[in-house]
């Protein structure tokens, strides 16, 4: 996923940290911008120093950097390289977190922390200038922010894709079914089906018949002999997926395809949505690691 940075390019300078690395060295010879030294250093009681190597004295500094596993440690990280650039005399920081970790820990629930808007206030006051980040877990994240917010949908990405499948394959829109797994991508879900022209986008609804028995989804829509996009926000363990596959192919699913902005890929989870009988799964690589066999990466 190459990052569309539309701003004059004098005066600018990108730094990398661990996260993203292959992402910004694309990005350095793209648009022409210098590639920033750091230093990054871990002394033996786990603590980490990390600062810039490269001037920055009036100038416009980009950083890329995810805040995916180890999430703690890149987060430290970002927050060390933001402090020691400010210091150092840059005109504007503006950050670019292509996957924003803890971003599922949005709402309290039993006096739970609501862990992003914690970093949130952090990075309002690192001295960071403005974000861009993409396809964030929920749009309510944005009001924790006071810097400039740019959240960019990867529905473009997932369009160009299907559109050039589909089209190979001699598989028509009126026959495509846009799925959201639960009311959280419902968005996502809505703005593909306009995109691709679907015949209709669904949401999967958690149902408890009685209590103390288990949820079940169900389809609240006609899918029978469709072919079904399942898009989500992020693949961690796969069991939403499996599930929401499972009820499709049940209610007469033709085939099943998989799109998500953020590939977590917990242990485990592709021997678990092997599983189920999935056409294709299609990511960005806004984490950046190595991929199991056969996953399509923007």
């Amino acid at each position: 996923m190459l990052i569309n940075i539309t701003y004059k390019m004098k005066d600018k300078i990108l730094f990398s940290l661990t996260a993203n690395k292959k992402t910004v060295g694309k990005l350095s010879k793209i648009l022409n911008i210098p590639l920033g030294k750091t230093k990054i250093e871990h002394f033996a009681d786990g603590e980490v120093i990390c600062k810039t190597l490269t001037p920055v004295d009036g100038k416009h500094v980009f950083i890329i950097q995810s805040t995916s596993k180890p999430a703690v440690t890149r987060l430290f990280e970002l927050l060390l390289l933001i402090d020691s650039i400010k210091r150092s005399g840059s005109k504007k920081i503006t950050l670019v977190m292509p996957y924003f970790g803890y971003s599922r820990q949005d709402v309290s629930w039993n006096n739970e922390p609501v862990s992003c808007e914690v970093i949130a206030k952090i990075i309002n006051v690192s001295g960071v200038d403005e974000l861009i980040t993409f396809d964030l877990h929920t749009p309510r994240i944005h009001s924790f922010f006071k810097i400039p917010l740019k959240d960019i949908a990867t529905t473009s990405l997932f369009k160009e894709y299907y559109e050039k499948l589909f089209e190979e394959k001699n598989i028509k829109s009126s026959n495509l079914v846009i799925v959201s797994p639960d009311h959280g991508s419902n968005e996502r879900a809505h703005l593909l089906c306009e995109a691709l022209n679907a015949s209709s986008s669904i949401i999967l609804e958690k149902v408890r018949p009685h209590p103390n028995v288990s949820e079940t989804l169900f389809v609240a829509g006609d899918v029978k002999d469709k072919i079904c996009i399942i898009i989500d926000d992020i693949i961690d363990t796969g069991g939403t997926i499996v599930n929401a596959s499972k009820v499709l192919f049940e209610k007469g699913a033709k085939e099943i395809y998989v799109a998500a902005s953020h590939a977590v890929f917990s242990k485990d989870s592709m021997n678990r949505i092997k599983t189920v009988n999935i056409e294709d799964i299609v990511i960005t690589d806004s984490i950046e690691k190595k991929y199991p066999h056969g996953i399509k990466v923007f």
